[in-house]
């Protein structure tokens, strides 16, 4: 994607100035736009609405009444309305029927899926642009330079020095539009029915744990009961089922155990259908269960037939 051209005086100036700005300047500069930026809220995912579900209310008539059609969306006649709980249902736990249970599990879980993966879509586009400037040598804005530093920092890419970057300035903004992609919508139904239990575990329902991530740090976790002796994780819980859903795709986008995952899915233009099942195979560290945890992960997609949301997409508002 990003190529290396001859260094002319105003592309070396840039560089440097890129540089200066990340990891000289970037800091106290980066913290101060951070926090300006909180207060503002901004972020995507905490301008999304969600609909608190409280007991007695029922999500299978919120759905209906948006004009949820899962059959239709399937069959991609559809687009998926943007409804989004900020919860689980609790009919999750109750209802006996399979069927509609998986249904209404799919149609919670698929619009912030496709919101967070919209938002990852918008930044890479963002990301391809900046890149082309740079490689043309034309002019980067301040915002622009701010964003791609907090982009950095988000996705994990490691800079050691003004050295390094203008050095390998192609390969770090490479390494970063590779993690900044998006996950197959299937993939992300299909863990999260596994790690939730369908939506009726006690971490998914009181914390929205969906996809059993660990945390060892400050911030919302919840015990497990059986958790073994001497150990100090935590299920990381999350205030909302979007905030899952997008800390679940940052932990694939970042962590070193799913850097495979990253390569395959490299293979895919931005325009092409991602095959989803190469990627599953790579999901061997997800689970203490290695293999038999991947098969799990096919089972469901293959069962259930989530190919049919891999093209799905969120109705405009």
């Amino acid at each position: 994607m990003f190529k290396h051209r001859h260094h002319t005086s105003i592309r070396d100036t840039i560089l440097t100035f890129i540089a200066i700005v990340f990891l000289v300047g970037g800091p106290i500069q980066l913290a101060n736009w951070q926090i300006n930026r909180n207060r503002q809220n901004n972020s995507p995912i905490t301008m999304v609405r969600n609909i608190q579900l409280h007991d007695g209310e029922y999500a299978l008539k919120i759905l209906a009444a948006y004009g949820f059609d899962i059959n239709q969306i399937r069959q991609n006649k559809a687009a998926v309305p943007q409804v989004f709980f900020t919860n689980l249902p609790r009919e999750l736990t109750r209802i006996k029927d399979t069927r509609i249970k998986k249904e209404l599990f799919f149609s919670t879980m698929l619009p912030p899926i496709l919101k967070v993966n919209d938002i990852i879509r918008q930044d890479r586009r963002k990301l391809k642009k900046i890149i082309l400037k740079i490689t043309l040598g034309e002019k980067v804005s301040e915002s622009e330079y701010y964003w791609l530093a907090d982009k950095l920092r988000l996705y994990k890419v490691r800079v050691r020095d003004i050295k390094d970057f203008t050095r390998r300035t192609g390969e770090i903004l490479e390494q970063l539009l590779t993690r900044m992609n998006i996950i197959p919508p299937e993939l992300a139904l299909a863990q999260a029915a596994q790690e939730s239990g369908w939506g009726t575990s006690r971490f998914a329902q009181q914390g929205n744990a969906l996809y059993g991530q660990w945390t060892w740090g400050d911030g919302c976790g919840m015990v497990p009961k059986r958790r073994e002796k001497g150990k100090t994780h935590r299920m990381k819980c999350f205030s909302s089922i979007i905030e899952a859903v997008n800390s679940y795709m940052l932990n694939l986008n970042t962590q070193k155990a799913y850097a495979m995952l990253r390569q395959r899915r490299r293979a895919f233009r931005d325009d092409q259908p991602i095959n989803v099942l190469p990627l599953v195979e790579t999901l061997t560290g997800y689970s203490q269960e290695g293999p038999a945890y991947v098969e799990k992960i096919k089972n469901i997609i293959r069962r259930n037939k989530l190919n049919d949301f891999s093209q799905a997409k969120l109705k405009v508002s």
